[in-house]
């Protein structure tokens, strides 16, 4: 704030007495400008905020604000004025002002149906409690139930009641082998089913059917496999009739002409014709001779060899010299003309042979014609 009254001390140049004030006259004024500053100073050092207020300081300042209210104004129904700092709010005519009601009370019509607690008047402050009356129905879930209700919307009673369905049409669907007659029926009245399917079942060969409980059980009268077809094939033989799924025979004939390979065995082989044993074999030098043909047979350029491996007993197997350039020497396995051990066969001219058979695990010959046996 700014303080009136101040004294001017005057100060001439440094050491010089011109222009300055003399001592007495500058301490005066020195008294002056000090009872001038205390008469002026304020006596509060502190400045608290109250409600609505923030009070914030400088160095050289005190700041003051209203944070509070700063503005009021008329709503609806609503007059302001003010003077001389003082608001003044008042409420119009009409709306919901105006009124001049001291008490409020609530009464049940009718304490059966509506009950009130808190009342009868409440004239400053206080709470109402409103709640339904117990209509006498007890409460819980029921099954087809036979309700009362009063005209104020109130259950008053209820009760499980008769079960009662709203069925007004029944009718069936038919499936496969199924056939419907008389349907739906509105009122009265009977379905039939007849079934257009399998109405029989016969048991056939092999087949044995019972029945229980609506149920058909279908089983086969001997044990065993599941067998549906039967048939034969033959790359060799005559077949007829095959397959049998049912019943039925399948014909099995020799034909007219057949190879078999392999082994044919017989107790006895009647032949009205010839018996031809067709299967040979040229034996080179060095070979082994094939046990699967009968007849071996050969043409010596040189001197050659050959050897015969162990039989099948009752297994026949002939050897002839076709051509000779030089001695053909077969050692043959398991000789029959030895005690033990290996053979030999020398073959030195054409059209020499011999016939050997396979006997209790030794070759045997059986026939020879100018074969030299060692």
């Amino acid at each position: 704030m700014s303080i009136s009254g101040k004294q001017t001390i005057n100060i001439g140049l440094p050491n010089e007495s011109t222009g300055s004030d003399p001592i007495r006259t500058a301490f005066v004024k020195t008294q002056l400008n000090f009872d001038n500053l205390f008469a002026n100073a304020s006596p509060f050092n502190t400045f608290n905020a109250g409600e609505g207020i923030s009070v914030s300081n400088t160095a050289s300042s005190v700041t003051i604000v209203n944070t509070g209210v700063t503005n009021v104004i008329a709503g609806t129904n609503i007059v302001v004025s003010q003077a001389n700092g003082n608001v003044t709010i008042s409420a119009t005519s009409g709306g919901s002002g105006g009124g001049t009601v001291t008490r409020v009370g609530l009464q049940s019509a009718d304490t059966n149906r509506l009950t009130v607690v808190g009342g009868p008047n409440i004239v400053s402050s206080g709470t109402f409690t409103i709640d339904l009356a117990a209509s006498g129905a007890i409460a819980g879930s029921y099954n087809n139930p036979n309700v009362t209700i009063d005209t104020y919307g109130r259950v008053t009673s209820i009760a499980n009641g008769a079960i009662a369905g709203t069925v007004t049409s029944v009718g069936l669907t038919p499936g496969t082998g199924v056939q419907i007659s008389g349907g739906p029926i509105t009122t009265n009245g009977s379905i039939t089913v007849t079934n257009t399917g399998v109405v029989r079942v016969n048991a056939g060969q092999g087949i044995a059917v019972s029945s229980g409980n609506g149920n058909v059980t279908i089983s086969t009268t001997s044990s065993g496999g599941t067998v549906t077809s039967v048939g034969i094939s033959s790359s060799q033989l005559t077949v007829s009739g095959s397959p049998v799924v049912g019943t039925g025979v399948i014909n099995v004939d020799l034909p007219a002409s057949a190879t078999f390979a392999g082994t044919v065995s017989a107790a006895n082989i009647s032949a009205s014709g010839r018996v031809l044993l067709s299967g040979s074999e040229d034996l080179a030098a060095s070979a082994a001779a094939n046990l699967l043909v009968t007849a071996s047979h050969f043409t010596t350029t040189t001197a050659e060899t050959a050897t015969l491996a162990a039989g099948t007993a009752g297994q026949i197997k002939t050897f002839m010299m076709f051509g000779d350039g030089g001695d053909m020497v077969i050692t043959v396995t398991n000789a029959g003309w030895k005690s033990s051990g290996t053979g030999t066969m020398t073959f030195n001219t054409i059209g020499q042979g011999c016939s050997l058979q396979y006997v209790n695990s030794k070759w045997f010959c059986i026939g020879n014609n100018g074969v030299t046996f060692a």
